[in-house]
């Protein structure tokens, strides 16, 4: 029995014939009435979202695990980074289907049909990994497989530095723990709790720093508007590969050479708060690696864990040349902020021989903030 007719069965009763006669003009108008009642915007919303898939995967071949359910009326569908707008033109160009630059939910927009919406994001950017922390998955997963019978050390070691932790029961996986700006991924349970900052051996970034230097990023974006830094620095709309602009994003551009800044680097901060942003207010240590099972090795009652670089001290940042630099730059997702976003990264990614690398400016610090 289909939908229908258990609700034909259900409302049966109401009519004089003990059901709809559709001859009978009274039946017919109260069976509609009834009908009119329980199809709601949200039924109707659904039903289109479900025949845009239908039409979706249809024309482009994308699987059932590709469209992930926001609402009745909203899908983010999966695709490669590099191809999301391919996927967008693809669609644009079908009957029904209209693209939106500035639909909320994905950087890039998403594609409306009749009541639905569909948000184009990057696949394998969802969940733990969209959080960069399928590395320390790794590392947990293969230190507790060799705890699992019984406490050990675990050695971090580099070719010229180890940290030694003792009696390690367990570790555990903290990676979206940030509160109180704790920066430790792991935290490996022994003598006492070890927490350890895990940083993939290609790390470019410290910390993405909008609440830190917030003050910082909204004084930028307001002088820029008013032209203090013109004509070197400028704005201008943001447009996407398609050519829509997204409204109320900026792009920053030195107006002499039409070319875009890609950063501002903030110097002379009053306080460069490198503990905290290196270490954190949970004092980890942080430790370099691309783990590969490999990495991990049993000697005895110890587990030996081969690393690229452990930072325990300022000293140990100097060395590598890790010191923490503030790059405002353009990021079409940061609404709030125009386009602009805070990210804090190791000297040495903006810098090479002493020079900035890339189209970037350096404002001091008492120049965006007076």
């Amino acid at each position: 029995m289909d939908q229908f007719e258990k609700f034909i069965k259900n409302v049966a009763w109401k009519f004089p014939k003990g059901y709809p006669d559709i001859n009978n003009s009274k039946d017919r108008a109260m069976l509609f009435e009834m009908v009119r009642n329980i199809i709601t915007e949200d039924m109707l919303t659904e039903s289109d979202a479900e025949e845009g898939i239908d039409i979706i995967k249809k024309e482009t071949g994308l699987e059932d695990d590709k469209f992930l359910k926001v609402s009745s009326s909203i899908y983010k569908i999966l695709v490669p980074r590099s191809e999301r707008y391919k996927y967008v033109t693809k669609l644009n160009d079908l009957d029904g289907f209209e693209y939106d630059p500035n639909m909320v939910g994905s950087s890039i927009g998403g594609v409306k049909y009749k009541g639905a919406k569909f948000l184009f994001k990057p696949s394998g950017a969802q969940g733990r990994a969209s959080a960069g922390t399928e590395n320390e998955d790794i590392i947990a997963n293969e230190l507790n497989n060799l705890l699992a019978d019984g406490p050990k050390d675990v050695l971090f070691v580099t070719p010229n530095k180890s940290y030694l932790t003792k009696n390690v029961k367990e570790v555990t996986t903290v990676g979206y723990d940030v509160a109180g700006g704790k920066k430790a991924d792991i935290v490996l349970k022994g003598t006492r709790d070890y927490p350890v900052s895990i940083k993939k051996d290609n790390a470019g970034f410290w910390e993405s720093s909008d609440s830190r230097y917030k003050d910082v990023v909204a004084k930028l974006s307001e002088k820029i508007k008013k032209g203090d830094f013109a004509p070197e620095l400028v704005f201008k709309p943001f447009v996407d590969k398609l050519g829509y602009e997204k409204k109320g994003i900026n792009t920053m551009y030195n107006d002499v050479t039409n070319e875009p800044v890609t950063g501002v680097i903030v110097t002379n901060l009053p306080s460069k708060d490198e503990e905290s942003i290196i270490f954190g207010s949970d004092n980890a240590v942080v430790v370099y690696r691309t783990y590969s099972p490999n990495d991990f090795e049993l000697d005895g009652n110890t587990i030996k864990v081969k690393v690229s670089k452990i930072i325990e001290d300022l000293t140990d940042v100097e060395e590598f040349n890790l010191e923490p630099v503030l790059n405002i730059r353009h990021d079409s997702t940061r609404t709030a902020t125009g386009g602009l976003r805070a990210t804090v990264q190791p000297e040495k990614v903006l810098y090479k021989d002493g020079q900035l690398t890339g189209n970037k400016v350096e404002i001091p610090y008492n120049k965006i903030m007076s």
